[in-house]
């Protein structure tokens, strides 16, 4: 949203902060976490001083829960290299924490990138970089609507995200409406 004034986010995996310093351009007060500690200094030395929501970087796991509850949370490629299963605990744990939305990335599964992904299998593995994992779309759609972590939330949007080589799933989940 355009105003996030009073809202809390977490940037699970934050990278080098640019979607942190987004959302506090929005008035969010932003949690914006990475594993890595290059990453973090190089977001610390990006950020601006004139932002009306607050950022707080941190180098950590973004799992963690002692970084509290949010009304968001976004994790943009933070899962990308997890196997189904185990990207679905990670999002249940997100639910768990969030208000409102969570919203995250997958590595969709589309014949460019299976393709790319056999043709790497022929590379010793030290040479390569840590492996995407594709995920059909439908497929993770299903095994949301079907576990019991996520009652309560449905899959609000989707969209491919594809620039250059570059191509992910983008999909938000909304906290539905209480029953009154």
């Amino acid at each position: 949203p355009a105003d996030l004034t009073g809202r809390r986010l977490l940037d699970a995996g934050c990278g080098t902060g640019m979607l942190a310093v987004e959302a506090a351009r929005r008035g969010a007060d932003v949690y914006a976490v990475d594993l890595s500690p290059t990453l973090i200094a190089h977001a610390r030395e990006r950020l601006p001083n004139d932002l009306p929501g607050r950022i707080e970087l941190a180098v950590g796991d973004m799992l963690a829960p002692g970084q509290g509850d949010f009304d968001h949370v976004v994790a943009m490629d933070s899962i990308i290299h997890y196997e189904l299963d185990d990207a679905l605990e990670v999002i249940a744990g997100f639910v768990e924490r969030a208000r409102a939305s969570v919203v995250f990335t997958f590595a969709p599964r589309t014949p460019g990138l299976a393709l790319m992904h056999a043709a790497g299998q022929f590379f010793p593995r030290s040479d390569r970089s840590p492996a995407i994992i594709p995920v059909a779309e439908a497929k993770m759609r299903q095994r949301i609507e079907d576990s019991p972590p996520f009652a309560g939330w449905e899959v609000a949007r989707t969209e491919r995200v594809a620039k250059g080589f570059y191509t992910s799933q983008a999909l938000e989940l909304r906290r539905l409406p209480e029953a009154g």
